[in-house]
């Protein structure tokens, strides 16, 4: 999460994106919320990372609502390289997008092909459970592992 000065935050959307569909009440006002859901899934043989984030929104598809709020996820597949410059670093490119919502048969997914933002993240600290990564937009991400049983 990319949280600001006024505490609003989400992993995704760039900031002012975020304040204006928070300001038009698409969606729910952060300062007031519990902390965004996500996941991080890094896959190296295949070079791929996918984010899934949790979202509810104020009541944009009435049919689909509960209580006033629409809840559901949003997942961002990104194609990654390591830099050839920096062993610390990852150049991304964000290349899939998918919005599923909860109880409705809306499960949309898109390419985004020649529009996909593209990017880098660089390590600064990496141990067994934690790592803190910076994006090339000054954003900080700390992610912590999460050990699969089977």
């Amino acid at each position: 999460n990319n949280p600001t000065v006024s505490g609003i935050s989400n992993p995704i959307l760039p900031q002012n994106m975020q304040n204006t569909l928070e300001d038009i009440g698409v969606l729910a006002d952060r300062k007031s919320e519990k902390t965004i859901k996500s996941t991080q899934a890094i896959d190296l043989k295949r070079k791929r990372v996918r984010n899934v984030v949790a979202f509810e929104a104020n009541n944009p598809t009435p049919v689909f609502s509960k209580n006033g709020k629409t809840k559901g996820f949003i997942t961002v597949d990104v194609r990654c390289e390591p830099n050839p410059g920096d062993a610390r670093r990852i150049d991304v490119k964000f290349d899939r997008c998918s919005v599923a919502i909860f109880d409705s048969p809306v499960d949309i997914s898109f390419p985004l092909g020649l529009i996909g933002p593209t990017g880098w993240l660089r390590t600064g600290f990496i141990d067994n459970e934690i790592r803190i990564t910076r994006g090339h937009k000054g954003s900080v991400f700390i992610l912590s592992k999460i050990i699969a049983t089977r």
